[in-house]
């Protein structure tokens, strides 16, 4: 099995010495904690939906999803990316919200609330490998393919740098601000080597020949017969051999192992159903 791969990125790194140094540990351990629930919320949307986290490269503006990652299935995809995001800002309107019955308040969240803010915000830009990114790839893939959908992508990408660094370039001649700078270089990067960022992978099977020559228990479970494939397998025990109890509308009970799902999820999409896959 492929070990889960967790690092931080250099610009995350470079980024939390950048707000130490200038605003001070207070905004540092606030950003830090700000970035660490947006990671979480991907996570658990993404394991609410059946996927596991496969590496975790956590980047400035929040983890980034590897762009040729084409397992996601119906809107999934635009799920998770989004899910962080509009939590970030949900939580800046409760802080404000807080602010208007409690005012003392303002002083412990105020930060909080301008990190939760930017952050959900900056994560809609439509620049791989934002959230937001991610979400227009989704929908240009739909018309275009995904080859000339991450063209575009990048395309975009470069636009907007070279739009930071023009913005840049006229800070040196007053108040210098190196975020376009260092914002420039992020997306950049994103164009580079997007391979080397975190993705979500669906849940696979394991080899079932290894899983008999080591002898191991079996796991059996029931569902309903709308469940689809992929939701179905992502209930499956990693050591165990799986059998898995289909009871259908019609109130027959269909018994299949992981073989056969791993068969059907060959021959069928895995977003379906074994209903869906009867009436065919």
């Amino acid at each position: 099995m492929k070990k889960n791969k967790s690092r931080l990125s250099i610009f995350f790194i470079a980024f939390c010495i950048f707000i130490a140094f200038f605003s001070g540990i207070r905004q540092f351990l606030t950003y830090f904690f700000v970035v660490f629930l947006h990671e979480l919320v991907h996570f658990f949307t993404a394991k609410k939906l059946g996927y596991k986290l496969d590496g975790l490269y956590v980047m400035p503006y929040g983890v980034c999803l590897n762009y040729n990652q084409n397992i996601f299935y119906g809107n999934d995809e635009i799920i998770i990316a989004l899910s962080a995001p509009i939590f970030n800002i949900l939580l800046s309107i409760i802080c404000i919200c807080v602010w208007w019955c409690f005012p003392a308040s303002y002083y412990y969240l105020d930060y909080f609330c301008f990190c939760n803010l930017v952050l959900g915000a900056f994560n809609l830009i439509p620049c791989f490998p934002l959230d937001g990114g991610r979400t227009l790839l989704f929908f240009m893939s739909d018309h275009l393919g995904q080859n000339q959908a991450v063209k575009r992508a990048f395309i975009i990408n470069y636009l907007v740098c070279m739009l930071l660094i023009v913005f840049f370039v006229i800070s040196l001649f007053g108040e210098i601000n190196l975020t376009y700078l260092f914002v420039a270089i992020f997306l950049f990067a994103g164009t580079i080597n997007p391979q080397k960022y975190s993705s979500y992978t669906y849940y696979s099977f394991l080899d079932v020949q290894d899983k008999a020559k080591k002898g191991v228990r079996v796991n059996a479970f029931a569902v309903s017969g709308d469940l689809p494939l992929f939701k179905m397998s992502a209930m499956f025990s990693k050591n165990r051999f799986n059998i898995v109890y289909v009871i259908l509308k019609s109130g027959q009970v269909k018994v299949l192992s992981e073989k056969n799902i791993a068969k059907l999820c060959e021959k069928y999409s895995p977003s379906l159903s074994v209903e869906d896959i009867l009436k065919n």
